[in-house]
């Protein structure tokens, strides 16, 4: 096996996603232009969504656990009047709206005020049942490899929160669709676009799904963007293209505070207390004050050291990080 070169860059890029690539794709272009093995991503995108994600470089990557655990923003696109198998507009068609949409359900879809109660009604926490073609696994099987070949899995609903759910457009779309047999569908059908406060592993597919199927006409998730994750908003990343031609060409490379993407408290360490933090010894709890957080971010020279963690006695060590993550 061929072991992943190591440089001596550490530190959480903000990346601007764009369509049509994986997010496998956008750590391998950054693992390839940075010449730095060890690259990771702290919360997925489907290839359709764009938008914000966070990318560890180096031993940064020791981080991604606690990033993906943030809550999202998102901007979406909910057309109505059709179902996909994919819950999205680039699957195949299951239902459609000349198969019997009620009338009460186009009334309400063209209804402003009807639309904002009903999509504020989408707040609050609840089961959601994952979409079938999802990375998620069961007894070793990966969903959407067992979806493609005509398998059906039975998933697990999950708890998921929708913090808030807001109405910023409507209106009506031509859309492309086909079925199992590639016959098209080509309609204009009505839209809503949607912005989406929600927990980690919230699926927005599920939600256009369910919300379809609550309406009665059938929906599917037509665009998503990620905007914010945490407290970092995507107008504070770069476009993909232009952070690979930074590093291949060794611009400067903006990168993110991770005390800032991590929302712990700081504990600004002095240099007896950096080396201690760096050889993943405990720390005294008279550090933290009065500060009753589980975990804090240890600083020293302008670099994240090290995740600690409080037990009864001390702050003992949760991740130590070689070198320091840079931008603190």
């Amino acid at each position: 096996m061929t072991r992943r070169s190591t440089t001596d860059l550490c530190g959480i890029l903000a990346v601007d996603k764009p369509a049509q690539i994986t997010s496998h794709d956008v750590v391998d272009r950054i693992r390839r232009a940075s010449g730095e093995g060890r690259v990771g991503h702290a919360g997925t995108l489907d290839p359709l969504a764009t938008g914000l994600m966070l990318v560890g470089v180096g031993a940064a990557t020791r981080l991604s656990r606690y990033l993906s655990g943030q809550d999202k923003r998102y901007r979406a696109r909910f057309v109505f009047g059709a179902a996909t198998d994919t819950d999205d507009v680039q699957g195949r068609i299951l239902t459609s709206l000349e198969e019997g949409a009620s009338l009460d359900a186009a009334a309400l879809l063209d209804d402003p005020e009807r639309q904002r109660a009903t999509v504020a009604s989408l707040e609050g926490t609840y089961q959601q049942l994952p979409p079938a073609f999802s990375a998620i696994k069961k007894n070793g099987v990966v969903a959407y490899k067992a979806a493609r070949e005509g398998k059906s899995i039975d998933l697990d609903p999950r708890e998921v929160t929708v913090y808030a759910a807001d109405l910023v457009d409507s209106g009506h779309v031509r859309i492309n669709l086909a079925d199992s047999s590639d016959t098209p569908l080509i309609a204009n059908l009505p839209f809503w676009d949607l912005d989406l406060h929600v927990s980690k592993g919230t699926y927005i597919r599920s939600i256009a799904r369910d919300l379809g199927q609550q309406l009665g006409c059938g929906g599917f998730l037509a665009m998503l963007q990620r905007t914010a994750i945490g407290s970092c908003e995507l107008s504070a990343s770069l476009p993909l293209d232009e952070l690979v031609q930074r590093l291949e060409t060794g611009g400067e490379i903006p990168w993110c505070d991770p005390t800032q993407l991590l929302g712990f408290p700081v504990l600004e360490l002095d240099g007896d207390q950096a080396q201690a933090a760096c050889n993943g010894r405990r720390l005294s709890s008279a550090l933290a004050g009065d500060d009753e957080a589980t975990f804090f971010g240890c600083v020293h020279d302008h670099r994240l050291l090290a995740i600690y963690q409080r037990d009864e006695a001390a702050l003992r060590p949760a991740a130590v990080i070689a070198g320091g993550v840079v931008g603190a």
